[in-house]
């Protein structure tokens, strides 16, 4: 890993942005979720506005959900093959990762000498030139709001429904342990704007599909409950996917569900992609990791844990790829787990 801290001011950031040079690139990681997407669409959208060239880039699987957001029609979905137009800024948004960014890492890996990256998580290993992390911000979209002000671009509507529903899909509708007063403040100030929470929660918690019901019932019958209680493991395999007809993004919150037993402290969800076999049974795509725990005594950093994977993320939410056969990642996975909770109760 990279020293991952800022090594530059956010007025500093606001300057060389409104520079942008032949243009700026804005990305974030893969499997963008609300807050990566709300982040790259609330500072491409607010940049046009401003006149300025921006070109978003987001790396799919990308929600539908996501894509029927206003303003949505400003981002392109990189596919395979796409060369990205060489940009005078590049702007990575709520990651620092390569993992993260393999779809375009290899003309990234010539740009790292313009690239500049605000997040918000505790580990990267991208050499951007720059960095400006804010790892007590609950979201990306905290900072992008504070850029934006400092900047001094007015908040139009689009940019307001963006920036809500990253500070709300990263904090579970302000339910986890991340939200701080800056968030429900700004919040506020979202709501005042004419932000619509009731209609963008029913946009993005309540448009699910059927498969995908069908998908986290084959999650809940794999759970184990481990160390007395305090962890629970589910695994979701190839198969599921294929028999459900569900895709990869649709297991979006399924590891916050075992959160709701009293016992448990710590919940992984392992995921094998539905084509990561070629039918031989060899692994031909990484198997994904997701860590979630608890606030409170004796609560376990998982983002020390999914660096143990390769991996990394928030101290209450992680997650790494591992390359190794799916039977295999379950029993370390385990061994691992059971080990961290019983290291945090003494």
């Amino acid at each position: 890993m990279t020293d991952y801290r800022s090594n530059i001011e956010l007025a500093e950031v606001a300057a060389m942005i409104r520079r942008g040079g032949d243009g700026v690139l804005i990305t974030t990681h893969a499997k963008p979720d609300g807050d990566a997407f709300g982040s790259v669409l609330a500072l491409t959208v607010a940049l046009h506005k401003a006149g300025q060239r921006a070109t978003a880039c987001l790396m799919p699987p990308v929600p539908a959900y996501l894509m029927q957001l206003r303003g949505a029609e400003l981002v392109r979905v990189h596919q395979d093959g796409d060369t990205l137009v060489e940009p005078g800024l590049v702007v990575v948004l709520d990651t620092g990762a390569w993992a993260q960014l393999a779809p375009i890492r290899p003309q990234l890996e010539g740009w790292t000498d313009r690239t500049l990256i605000i997040d918000h998580h505790l580990n990267g290993d991208v050499p951007a030139r720059w960095h400006y992390i804010d790892a007590q911000g609950a979201a990306c979209c905290e900072i992008v709001a504070q850029l934006l002000d400092e900047m001094k671009l007015p908040f139009d509507p689009i940019v307001c429904e963006a920036l809500y529903v990253g500070i709300a899909s990263d904090t579970g509708w302000f339910r986890f342990s991340n939200t701080r007063p800056q968030t429900h403040e700004l919040a506020a100030r979202l709501l005042r704007q004419g932000v619509d929470h009731a209609e963008l929660y029913r946009k993005i918690e309540q448009a699910e599909r059927p498969e995908k019901l069908a998908l986290l019932i084959r999650a809940l019958d794999s759970l184990q409950l481990l160390a007395d209680g305090r962890v629970a493991v589910m695994t979701l395999r190839a198969a599921d996917f294929v028999e459900t007809g569900a895709v990869d993004e649709e297991t979006e919150r399924f590891v916050d569900v075992p959160q709701a037993v009293t016992s448990v402290q710590m919940v992984v969800l392992i995921t094998e992609s539905p084509s990561a076999t070629d039918g031989s049974g060899r692994a031909d795509r990484p198997i994904r990791l997701s860590f979630r725990s608890k606030p409170g005594p004796g609560a376990i950093n998982v983002a020390r844990l999914a660096q143990r994977f390769g991996g990394g993320g928030h101290a209450r939410a992680a997650g790494a790829k591992v390359d190794a056969p799916l039977e295999d990642v379950i029993l370390q996975i385990t061994e691992v787990l059971t080990a961290a909770v019983v290291e945090a109760q003494t």
